[in-house]
């Protein structure tokens, strides 16, 4: 039957390719394109279905980024998902059955995407980008008004009285990045790079001209870009094997990303993954270790589908042996930061905590390695060589050196301990410590007799190794994360501006250079005469000791179009990570990233004016009143923050239940009502961190909270819709079969709307919970959708809702569409071939602003009639992140890296 398939399946494609003239136009990728080669010839079988298959949509992908029409796509998209389904949950001959109905709708999914890539050469984009003279623009709005929260109030509405942006031109753009920790490493003339792609896992590189040697890839059932791995760990060389961490959102420890991956050195193969743990991909890095006899990692129990969430920090130590097969020991350390990966000795690990503690581990227990310890008969004494208590947290990896352990603490002392007791050789407190930083200190450099370590004052130190006395210290332009390097005349050090520093021994400043548009967080390598930094837009640099630069290669796989752009052949893996929603209030613009730092900055110039940092990616909307701004993570710490709106100074921090928040807090009459991952709704006092009350809802609460009058209204996954007294937190009604995720209700005027998965919207009775309407149902009207998962905007009797138009990669819809409907009939007024899917409309002045979750694109349509009056052009597609319109601009945060400033 198989065989008779795939005749079936050539013959097909052979009629598809009879006469054709149009010459071949390389995708860009390699890979794709040795498919596009091959499939005339080669049918899609059985033993290669799962890899065309995740290359099949990372052409999608690349072509959603240039902006091709995709819309004919969808039947293929909605086709593969269900046949998707039954691969992975049928038996036996119902199993191979859709094997081949996959494979040969693989097949036919790249002669649609031929097609598709031929009328974009042809035609060009589906939406030409284009600026507006300004002169049909509404007149008049307040300049003053605020949107201070999520979607501007505390209605949800996504309407502001601002006059809006009328050019669609950019006024700045600011560079946000990932919180890309993973380091390059070299050995033998390669550099080894990790990618978080989905399909390619790591890199390896010729030293001298940055020229790929061999590429790691991988490829598994397509459950979603949530569920896919994403590979967030530094490279781990452990004799003729590349070791690589995973991570991703969802699924944790039964789900997809759990393993140490095994490569083969010289090849690039992948040999083997085996059971290490889910890691959040918020957390931004997935830590491992190995000496080469053993292998260490923290550990940590998160699944925030469970019944009820777990939303536990990396808190446990792992030693296995170098396989990873067989445990040696499994210890509770305490709550562990990502960024502190352990440091292995030949006999011992060192690990430090959020509590301030460093712990000397024994590998092999009761083994020291040290015959002048005598070690106790206890399970904890046999294990634990020493512990030591600095004055802060411990959020870095060590320094080991001639049996010596050196570390800097957020307290702001620099430490010198014996690596044999534990015992303190000196300490020396910096004058001034960065209270907004997670990790105040870089890990420290010896060369001589003297250690060089940065830090979040925007200082390099230099000490003697013997003393601590301080040599010399320099400043720099911004905060110091990655490691200082050393040559044989000049440090190095590289700030999170992009800035690439040169000084000599004395601490003279010899050379500086801007190298990179972006943060650089991760520690750079060293040969004899170069230097390799990894910064935060995903891009591998090679530099020499002047700064020049000889190569760079893009960690996520990409090519450069003709106008210059990066286009993506491959896609971030693990789910999205720019979700931040922007705010704005008393002149500043407030938003997150995914390296987990909160900012303040000029909303009129986009200049930084503050930020802070958190132990995790930040997904909300900063919420700001009374001069504070409220905000959480996900991933990394148990704390919510409050800060001060002008400084960015902490005024309190507040430990909420499971620590984890993915939607924004909704702020109103002096309380703070925050809706975590742990499943629980939570009422603050704004003024003091207080807990007012909280109530369980059985499952993750992603969606923030909407208030009318003296009720306030949370969606949870446990598809609940609660109505609790704002005050008391008394439950006044409760709805169930109502699920909300990354689209969130509006309640208003004794009504709430919410999007509904397979209806425009449904509405209540904000009082009662009383059903009002089940929205439109009418078939005609929706056309093709795949469901409404995104907060809709409401003003002056109309709603703008958005839909998903083909599954995608489920995180990143096929396409979307924008449905403007009458708030009380659900009739269609008029739609919009794309934009939202997952991020929310804004309104301002008769005017619609929706980014596009699957385009390159920005949107401004007029409220009656739906014509657009301006498109705007950014790198690639806004997440789940929404849109802030602020005076005349709108601001958007797109998957790009930027916040996108549009006037």
């Amino acid at each position: 039957m198989f065989k008779k398939s795939i005749l079936l399946t050539f013959l097909f494609l052979a009629f598809l390719s009879y006469g054709q003239t149009t010459p071949f136009t390389s995708s860009g990728s390699q890979d794709i394109d040795l498919v596009r080669k091959e499939i005339s010839n080669s049918p899609t079988s059985f033993e290669n279905f799962r890899e065309r298959s995740v290359l099949m949509y990372m052409w999608v992908g690349s072509l959603q980024q240039l902006g091709a029409d995709l819309r004919s796509f969808y039947d293929i998209d909605t086709e593969y998902y269900r046949l998707e389904g039954k691969v992975n949950w049928s038996k036996n001959e119902a199993k191979n059955e859709a094997t081949e109905q996959i494979a040969q709708l693989i097949d036919k999914g790249f002669a649609k995407l031929e097609t598709i890539y031929n009328n974009f050469i042809t035609n060009g984009p589906a939406f030409k980008p284009y600026q507006s003279d300004g002169k049909d623009f509404p007149e008049g709005g307040n300049m003053n008004a605020e949107w201070p929260m999520f979607q501007a109030n505390e209605h949800n509405n996504g309407h502001t009285d601002a006059p809006g942006p009328r050019y669609g031109r950019t006024a700045w753009k600011f560079p946000v990045g990932l919180g890309w920790y993973s380091s390059p490493v070299v050995e033998d003339n390669r550099v080894y790079i990790a990618s978080p792609g989905m399909y390619a896992t790591s890199f390896c590189l010729d030293l001298d001209t940055g020229k790929e040697i061999w590429k790691s890839t991988q490829n598994h059932p397509l459950f979603g870009i949530y569920k896919y791995p994403a590979i967030l760990s530094t490279p781990v060389i452990q004799d003729d094997k590349i070791i690589l961490r995973e991570a991703n959102s969802h699924g944790g420890n039964e789900g997809q990303a759990r393993h140490l991956v095994y490569i083969d050195k010289k090849t690039g193969k992948t040999l083997s993954r085996s059971f290490a743990g889910h890691v959040d991909y918020r957390t931004q890095n997935a830590p491992v270790a190995s000496n080469g006899k053993y292998i260490v990692y923290p550990f940590g129990v998160a699944d925030i589908y469970k019944y009820p969430p777990i939303c536990q920090n990396l808190n446990r130590l792992i030693c296995k042996d170098k396989t990873n097969n067989k445990l040696i020991w499994d210890f509770n350390v305490g709550d562990i930061d990502a960024l502190a990966e352990p440091v292995m000795s030949e006999h011992q690990v060192f690990q430090g905590t959020m509590e301030g503690y460093l712990y000397a581990f024994n590998l092999k227990p009761g083994h020291s390695g040290h015959d002048t310890v005598e070690l106790g008969n206890t399970e904890e004494k046999q294990l634990i060589a020493w512990n030591f208590q600095a004055d802060g947290a411990i959020n870095t990896k060590v320094t080991r050196y001639n049996n010596r352990i050196y570390f800097g603490a957020n307290g702001g002392s620099v430490y010198c301990l014996d690596e044999q007791s534990g015992k303190l050789i000196w300490s020396k407190k910096v004058d001034h410590v960065e209270a907004n930083a997670r990790k105040h200190f870089s890990t420290g450099t010896i060369n001589g007799n003297t250690l060089y370590m940065g830090a979040a004052n925007k200082k390099l130190y230099a000490f003697n190794i013997e003393t601590g006395n301080l040599i010399w210290e320099v400043e720099t332009e911004d905060w110091i994360r990655a490691q200082p390097l050393v040559s044989k005349k000049q440090i190095y050090v590289a700030d999170v501006s992009g800035t690439l520093y040169g000084f000599d021994k004395k601490g003279k400043l010899n050379w500086t250079k801007v190298i990179s548009t972006h943060p650089i967080y991760a520690d750079m390598a060293i040969t004899d005469d170069k230097i390799i930094i990894n910064d935060s837009n995903l891009m591998s640099f090679c530099f020499d000791f002047k700064g020049n630069k000889i190569w760079e290669h893009s960690i996520l796989s990409a090519y450069k179009n003709e106008e210059g752009e990066r286009i993506f052949t491959d896609q971030l893996s693990g789910g999205t990570y720019y979700q931040s929603k922007p705010t704005a209030a008393n002149g500043t613009l407030y938003f997150g990233n995914p390296a987990g730092f909160l900012y303040g900055v000029d909303a009129e110039t986009g200049k930084e004016k503050w930020k802070f940092e958190m132990g995790g990616a930040i997904s909300v909307g900063p919420a700001i009143m009374d001069g504070k701004v409220y905000a959480g993570q996900q991933g990394g710490e148990r704390f919510f923050y409050c800060l001060d709106a002008e400084t960015g100074d902490l005024v309190w921090k507040q430990t909420v239940p499971g620590g984890w928040v993915w939607g924004s807090a909704t702020v109103n009459d002096g309380l703070v009502y925050v809706p975590t991952v742990n499943g629980y709704a939570v009422c603050l006092d704004g003024e003091t961190g207080h807990i007012i009350w909280m109530f369980p809802t059985a499952k993750s609460v992603p969606a923030e909270p909407a208030i009318d009058g003296d009720i306030v209204y949370f969606g949870s996954w446990s598809r609940s819709l609660y109505a609790f007294h704002k005050k008391t937190g008394e439950v006044l009604w409760k709805a169930n079969g109502v699920g909300l995720d990354s689209g969130t209700l509006i309640s208003q005027n004794g009504k709430i709307y919410l999007p509904h998965h397979n209806n425009i919207f449904m509405s209540f009775n904000s009082k009662t919970g009383k059903v009002l309407t089940e929205g439109n149902t009418n078939a005609e009207d929706k056309g093709n959708y795949t469901n409404f998962n995104a907060s809709p905007a409401f003003h002056d009797g109309r709603g703008f809702f958005t839909a998903r138009v083909g599954i995608g990669l489920k995180g990143v819809p096929l396409t979307s569409k924008v449905y403007c409907v009458d708030a009380e009939t659900a009739k269609v007024h008029w739609t919009f071939p794309d934009g939202g899917g997952l991020s929310a409309p804004a309104l301002a002045n008769g005017r619609v602003y929706v980014g596009s979750g699957n385009y390159p694109y920005l949107y401004c349509l007029d409220q009656k009639t739906g014509n657009p009056y301006w498109i705007y052009k950014m790198g690639t597609r806004i997440e789940e992140s929404t849109l802030c319109i602020y005076r005349d601009k709108v601001y958007a945060l797109s998957g790009d890296g930027y916040i996108h400033a549009v006037d």
